[in-house]
């Protein structure tokens, strides 16, 4: 009789924890095989209802590559309160359509953090924390503290006006400013990593960025180097993860 692996007991815990639906390419990543095995692994999983699937509705390339998660039993096997798994199960099924590919980005950034540095926190932009009167103004797509250091998470995908992304911006600036981080993450660093499309799309936004805590990258070249490369742009030059911890001088 076939028997869970370790690396099933690892994804269900992904997504129960951090990414509450992946796709097949993201899942292949996390298990590092081969994608005819990857397929195959999957078909078995949703077989014995440790996992289900939902179809993308947006595009017909993306209906084509549906997004998985946790199935019941996957969801009681790894020690979940049973009574909470309907709630997980509708907030996936009901999630627009639209909204899908932009928080598949955010998971790709926090699955490479999980697979490159120990991670410590992982405070996504669903947590209740976010809807508090904290001072912030907008909702970050995630604030993650790892081993180099802090920071939060921003996924721009060119969907929004420079005027926008500034506004986003000049909230966080503002909200370092005010001392409410401080307070909330106290003896935590404070920086911005910016995720997007383009080395153009960066340069337009290198101008309007209010300060050197914003650090830019594209999404593709942050998932194909290192997760140390130093290739973040920010207003004073190119920065490593390494350097999220140091001394503001």
């Amino acid at each position: 009789m076939r028997q869970l692996q370790e690396r099933h007991f690892s994804l269900f815990r992904t997504l129960a924890d951090h990414c509450s639906f992946l796709t097949r390419r993201q899942i292949e990543r996390i298990w590092t095989l081969p994608t005819n095995t990857t397929n195959k692994e999957l078909l078995w999983l949703v077989s014995q209802k440790y996992l289900r699937r939902r179809r993308r509705g947006d595009t017909f390339g993306h209906f084509q590559t549906p997004v998985y998660y946790l199935g019941e039993l996957g969801w009681q096997v790894i020690g979940q309160a049973s009574d909470r798994y309907r709630r997980y199960r509708v907030q996936v099924e009901r999630r627009a359509g639209r909204g899908l590919e932009h928080t598949l980005w955010i998971y790709d950034v926090i699955l490479k953090f999980l697979s490159g540095t120990p991670v410590k926190r992982i405070i996504g932009s669903e947590d209740r924390l976010w809807q508090e009167t904290i001072g912030l103004g907008i909702i970050p797509d995630a604030w993650i503290q790892c081993a180099g250091g802090e920071a939060f998470i921003e996924i721009d995908r060119a969907t929004e006006h420079p005027i926008v992304v500034r506004q986003k911006l000049d909230a966080y600036t503002a909200f370092k400013g005010s001392g409410h981080y401080k307070s909330l993450f106290p003896g935590c660093g404070f920086k911005v990593l910016f995720f997007t499309t383009t080395e153009m799309r960066i340069e337009s936004l290198e101008r309007i960025a209010p300060s050197d805590d914003i650090w830019f990258c594209t999404m593709p070249e942050f998932l194909r180097e290192p997760l140390d490369h130093a290739h973040w742009f920010a207003l004073r030059g190119f920065y490593a993860l390494s350097d999220l911890g140091k001394k503001e001088m």
